[in-house]
């Protein structure tokens, strides 16, 4: 083994020193989300869904592609 020097970036997780101190963000993780899915210019909303609404398994078009949709779940 040899030393690489301070860490930056791992599993996800972006490294920052400060001092004595270290701080964890997965920003990065989240913009490479957003990037991968599509959502990056997506305009933000407070509530996703109407409240009180009753939600259903068989309402609305499958997903074209399952496995695009599987793979952002895995990601989470």
């Amino acid at each position: 083994m040899k030393d690489l020097g301070k860490l930056h970036y791992f599993l996800g997780i972006e490294v920052t020193f400060a001092g004595d101190s270290m701080h964890l963000t997965q920003s990065k993780y989240a913009l490479d989300l957003l990037q991968c899915t599509k959502f990056l210019d997506a305009k933000p909303i407070s509530i996703p869904v109407s409240s009180g609404q009753k939600l259903s398994a068989y309402v609305g078009e499958p997903h074209t592609n399952p496995e695009t949709y599987r793979s952002i779940v895995a990601a989470l």
